[in-house]
């Protein structure tokens, strides 16, 4: 396997040498920016440097990994906040579940409440008599 030794410098060493300098086909030059940031090109034995097109930036990988970064925090956030709307959800369906069986458990208690509010207890002999209304008469029985 041979070694890749790329031409290597800072902007203003390239700049120095723009005009005189031409890398091979396929030689790879690596520029390091005030920044601190690489830019890469690849020779084609004809172009200048700064002629050359850049095929590796690394500032706009870091720029795309903020960027990616941001997405994925939004992501995050939106799962957090649908899993927490579905846990609301599902509580008050339980909540509503647990309502309806006691709405039916009191309606089931009331069947025949009406008949219960005609029904009195003789107080001296302790016996339930049902008041009633027939043809206009009142009337009370013994229930």
């Amino acid at each position: 396997m041979a070694a890749i030794r790329p031409c290597t410098g800072k902007t203003e060493d390239w700049k120095a040498v723009k005009d005189t300098l031409i890398l091979k086909e396929r030689e790879i030059g690596v520029e390091l920016t005030v920044d601190g940031y690489y830019l890469i090109r690849q020779g084609d034995g004809k172009s200048k440097f700064f002629d050359l097109p850049i095929i590796v930036n690394n500032a706009r990988y870091e720029e795309i990994l903020k960027l990616t970064e941001g997405y994925m925090n939004t992501v995050n956030n939106f799962s957090k906040n649908m899993t927490e709307a579905a846990n609301t959800a599902n509580a008050a369906a339980t909540k509503a579940s647990s309502a309806a069986s006691e709405a039916t458990a009191a309606a089931t208690a009331c069947e025949g409440i009406v008949d219960g509010l005609n029904t009195m207890v003789d107080t001296v002999t302790n016996k339930s008599c049902i008041l009633a209304v027939e043809d206009g008469i009142l009337t009370i029985r013994e229930a």
